[in-house]
């Protein structure tokens, strides 16, 4: 753990000296203090594992203590789905060029047409789409609430997730290939889905096989070294899941403790602010929990102005940043309220960069939010190309070992100084 400590020294009589920690330091300490002892207690926390329910409920005492009220609220999915359908992907690939090589372009071309369908509801838009062939399981999304000391005429959702990623055979050896890796999966899928269907029409207008079919089908032989890796893109093995992203919600409650009203519980101390909490659930399988949030607090949610910080991949601090598209660059969030969160930033001393999410950097829960009207943004602290290289999310290295303490204190001043804003100035965005 990296304890990098703001302070000054102060001489006194006695000729010693003392240090003066930053008002942060105390709450990033215990948040990382408490995503350790989860890590311990409870190890990896895969989406509807009896782990990631223990590590939710003990969460939720936290929250009800300072907040008078927290609420585990349990929903269904098919947490597998997700990561899953790659390998589903490269089987159906081998098949396919097994299928071109019997001279059977067609139901080759139905499988290409399958795999493309696949990667665009599942992984370019974060759809359900063969989810119902995987088990079901249960979740739960955790959720706390502090009331303002006069009538809430806006509110702002403050959030993270508890789940944990399945290991990633692709970013545990040669990050920087990870984007090649995938890359080269999309070219061979893509040759494959437009030449089985032009052998298709070719068989249909002329009644034979194109004398230049042998060429494509063997590269797509080739190709086969390449969507092997899908077969090896995760293990069954969660990660510890410490940055990504058991520490923001292990921040919630430290974050309630500054606004909580000593005298009543579940209120706070701004004016005019209903403050929520979210730990979302399933978020590693697809955003599965932000989804269900959304939806069933919808009439809440358009309520009032609503706006939201998610944080996620909290490690170094130098690189704080928020993002303003999301889900593989595909969907806008915010991006005025980006910029009012990143001078905010700016003013505390931190980093204030805006940034895109790139096609298959994947995607975040404030994507889910603002598909129902609430101005989003996604706080991340780790870098988000595609090209990357020391990364320890979705490993086994991710451990609260790597997360500085100082990006933990930079997601905690932010995010204060952000509420403490909205509320002086009651005017939403």
């Amino acid at each position: 753990m990296h304890y990098w400590v703001k302070f000054e020294i102060v001489h006194n009589t006695e000729d010693d000296c003392r240090m003066t920690t930053s008002r942060f330091h105390a709450s990033a300490l215990r948040a990382l203090t408490t995503t350790q002892d989860l890590i311990d207690r409870f190890g990896s926390r895969l989406a509807g594992s009896e782990s990631c329910w223990n590590a939710a409920r003990a969460l939720q005492q936290d929250l009800q203590v300072i907040c008078g009220r927290a609420d585990l609220e349990p929903f269904t999915t098919h947490p597998a789905a997700f990561m899953s359908s790659l390998q589903l992907s490269a089987l159906v690939y081998f098949a396919c060029v097994g299928l071109l090589h019997l001279n059977m372009p067609f139901l080759a071309a139905i499988g290409f047409l399958f795999i493309s369908l696949i990667g665009i509801f599942e992984f370019a838009c974060y759809r359900e789409f063969i989810d119902r062939f995987f088990p079901q399981k249960s979740c739960a999304n955790l959720i706390a609430k502090l009331e303002p000391e006069e009538k809430a005429v806006q509110q702002i959702i403050l959030s993270g997730h508890h789940d944990s990623a399945q290991e990633s055979g692709l970013l545990r050896r040669w990050q920087k290939l990870y984007a090649f890796k995938i890359v080269m999966v999309d070219f061979f899928n893509t040759v494959g889905l437009v030449f089985s269907w032009l052998w298709v029409f070719y068989r249909v207008g002329f009644e034979k096989t194109p004398a230049f079919a042998r060429y494509p089908i063997w590269l797509l032989t080739f190709g086969i070294l390449f969507v092997l890796s899908r077969l090896f893109v995760v293990s069954r093995r969660g990660t510890p899941g410490a940055g990504d992203n058991l520490i923001v919600s292990a921040m919630l409650p430290e974050l309630a403790k500054m606004f909580a009203s000593l005298d009543c519980p579940g209120k706070n101390t701004l004016c005019r602010t209903r403050l929520i909490f979210v730990s979302f659930d399933a978020e590693e399988s697809g955003l599965r929990g932000s989804r269900v949030f959304a939806r069933s607090h919808r009439p809440e949610l358009q309520s009032l102005p609503t706006t939201m910080l998610n944080i996620d991949c909290v490690y170094s601090v130098k690189e704080v940043q928020f993002l303003i598209t999301d889900v593989n660059n595909t969907m806008h969030l915010s991006r005025d309220w980006a910029e009012r969160c990143a001078r905010l930033a700016g003013k505390a001393g931190y980093p204030q960069k805006l940034n895109r999410m790139p096609f298959g950097g994947g995607g975040t829960d404030a994507a889910e939010l603002v598909r129902v009207g609430v101005e989003a943004t996604t706080l991340v602290a780790m870098p988000v190309g595609l090209i990357r290289d020391g990364l320890v999310y979705h490993t086994l290295g991710d451990t609260v070992d790597a997360i500085e303490i100082e990006a933990v204190e930079a997601c905690l001043h932010i995010a204060y100084d952000l509420v403490l804003d909205i509320d002086q100035n009651g005017d939403g965005l």
